[in-house]
C-alpha cells in the first residue's frame, strides 16, 4: 500500500521529464537507445529502402564496378548530405527517447515495409518535419532533420513537381535553349542550328533535377556550418538555382548548335562535365556566401 504512490509519482515524474514516456516498457527502451541514435536508425532504415530499387536496378543494368563509380546514379551531394545528417544526430546530447517518438517509429518501420520508395520518401518528410518541431533551435539534431527534409526535395518532391508540371518545365527549359540557338520552338522541341530537324527535351534533360540539388547543397552549408537560414541565405539559394540551369540550358543549346556532336555533348562525357560544372557551381556559390 505504500509503495504505491511511490510508483504512481515515478510514471508522473517520466511523463514530465521525458515529454510523454508513459509506461515501462516505453521507459525502458527510452533509457536503453539515446534519443540521436534512434532519428538516426530511422533515416538510415528509410533512406536505404528508399534507394533499394535504384540500387538494385543500376547493378543489373551494369557491372557493380561500374556502378559504385556512378554512386548508383545518385548524386554525391546526397550522399554526403545523409553522412552529416546522420553525424548531426550522433552529435545529440543525451536524450531519452518518447513516447511520441517510438510512435513515429512505429510508422516509419511500417512505411518501409511497404515495397513502394516512395511511402519511404513520404516517411522521411515526416521524420524531418517531426524532427524540426521536436528539437532545439540550433541543436545538432535539429539542423539534422534541416539536412533530412532537404534529402527528400531532389529524391522525391523534385520528381512529383515534375511528374504533374512536366510539360510547362520542359517548354521553359525549350524557351531559354531557342534564345541561344535562335531557332524556332515548337512545345518542348527546338530546332537544329542547321535546319536539319528538331531537337526533342527529354525529362532526363530537365533543369529541375540540377535546381533540387541546388537546394539540398544551400541547406548543407546552412546547418553544417552552423549558421541559421536568413532572407539573404535565400537569394544565395536561387543563384546556385539560376547558375546550375544556366549550365544546363547551354549544353543544350551547344548541342542545337553543333549537331555534328551530338553524341559527345549527350552522352557520358558531356552529361560528366555538365554534372561536375554544376557541382561546382553549387558549392563555390555557397562558399563565396560563407
Amino acid at each position: 500500500m505504500v509503495d504505491a504512490p511511490k510508483d504512481a509519482s515515478g510514471r508522473v515524474d517520466a511523463l514530465k521529464a521525458g515529454g510523454a514516456i508513459a509506461a515501462p516498457f516505453f521507459a525502458n527502451i527510452g533509457r536503453s537507445v539515446r534519443r540521436g541514435e534512434f532519428f538516426a536508425g530511422l533515416f538510415i532504415l528509410g533512406f536505404s529502402n528508399g534507394i533499394f530499387e535504384r540500387v538494385a536496378r543500376m547493378i543489373a543494368d551494369i557491372p557493380i564496378e561500374n556502378a559504385i563509380l556512378a554512386t548508383f546514379g545518385i548524386s554525391v551531394l546526397v550522399w554526403i548530405a545523409c553522412f552529416i545528417a546522420v553525424s548531426l544526430l550522433l552529435r545529440q546530447p543525451p536524450e531519452p527517447v518518447t513516447r511520441n517518438d517510438l510512435i513515429l517509429g512505429v510508422a516509419v518501420t511500417v512505411a518501409v515495409l511497404i515495397p513502394s520508395a516512395k511511402v519511404s520518401w513520404i516517411a522521411l518528410t515526416g521524420l524531418g518535419l517531426y524532427g524540426l518541431r521536436c528539437f532545439e533551435a540550433g541543436g545538432p539534431a535539429r539542423r539534422a532533420a534541416f539536412v533530412i527534409l532537404a534529402v527528400t526535395v531532389p529524391m522525391f518532391w523534385s520528381r512529383l513537381v515534375f511528374a504533374m508540371l512536366s510539360d510547362l518545365i520542359l517548354q521553359a527549359d525549350a524557351i531559354l535553349v531557342s534564345l541561344i540557338v535562335g531557332t524556332e520552338r515548337l512545345g518542348n522541341t527546338v530546332g537544329f542550328a542547321d535546319n536539319s530537324g528538331y531537337l526533342i527535351i527529354l525529362p532526363a534533360c530537365s533543369s529541375l533535377a540540377d535546381v533540387s540539388l541546388a537546394v539540398l547543397g544551400w541547406a548543407l552549408f546552412t546547418q553544417a556550418l552552423t549558421r541559421r537560414p536568413s532572407l539573404k541565405d535565400v537569394w544565395w539559394c536561387l543563384a546556385a538555382c539560376s547558375a546550375v540551369i544556366v549550365i544546363n540550358v547551354t549544353r543544350i543549346a551547344l548541342i542545337g548548335l553543333h549537331r555534328e556532336h551530338f553524341e559527345l555533348l549527350h552522352g557520358a562525357v558531356g552529361g560528366g562535365v555538365a554534372g561536375f560544372l554544376a557541382l561546382v557551381a553549387i558549392v563555390g556559390i555557397n562558399l563565396i556566401r560563407v
